[in-house]
């Protein structure tokens, strides 16, 4: 069975938008979907078969207004409105893999408008998870479907299914189908509504 680390992670504001085409309001994941986590730990590791997903167990929403530019004619588009999670906190779980050292505290950037001063997240180690309890409830994160099976998810009993970005190189990526939060499955304890780990 697949081990994990488990760190805390806590953000002063964090936006992870939803990907939406048209309208002005971009409304945020309430939860550490693989693609965030997962991309910024590879990046930050250059190791590219990282695999990490997570959860946010508090935070508060906010929304922050601004205007993005046209990059040929230099003006500014409609106002787009997002929305921020502030005074986050939650889990992070790496799965574990000897080929790749991570120290216990260290910190990363997620999400959207990092150069607008969101997205800085302080990591901090807390604990191997060697013996995964497994037992039914509603996912709490986004998982593909293609990684289930290394989260230690055992059975898909009602799917809630979307999909997520998987980066491939500096400048393209593709949409892999996912497990999204909502789904009911059996599954690690700690990637459930209201799970712990013990």
């Amino acid at each position: 069975m697949s081990e994990y680390l488990e760190y805390s992670i806590e953000s002063d504001a964090l936006i992870l938008g939803e990907r939406i085409k048209g309208g002005i309001f971009r409304p945020s994941s309430k939860t550490l979907r693989w693609s965030t986590i997962s991309m910024a730990l590879r990046k930050w590791t250059e190791y590219n078969n990282l695999h990490a997903t997570g959860v946010l167990t508090s935070y508060e929403s906010d929304y922050f207004i601004y205007s993005p530019m046209e990059r040929v004619s230099e003006t500014s588009k409609i106002p787009l409105q997002v929305e921020v999670l502030n005074n986050i906190e939650g889990k992070v779980y790496i799965l574990k893999n000897d080929n790749i050292k991570l120290p216990d505290k260290f910190e990363i950037y997620l999400g959207a408008l990092i150069s607008k001063g969101f997205g800085k997240c302080h990591l901090k180690f807390i604990n191997k998870i060697e013996n995964v309890k497994i037992k039914k409830g509603i996912l709490n994160t986004r998982i593909p479907c293609e990684y289930t099976d290394i989260f230690s998810i055992k059975n898909v009993i009602k799917p809630v299914y979307g999909y997520l970005f998987e980066t491939i190189s500096d400048t393209d990526g593709v949409y892999v189908k996912s497990l999204f939060e909502g789904s009911e499955v059996a599954g690690p304890i700690f990637l459930l509504k209201g799970g712990q780990n013990g």
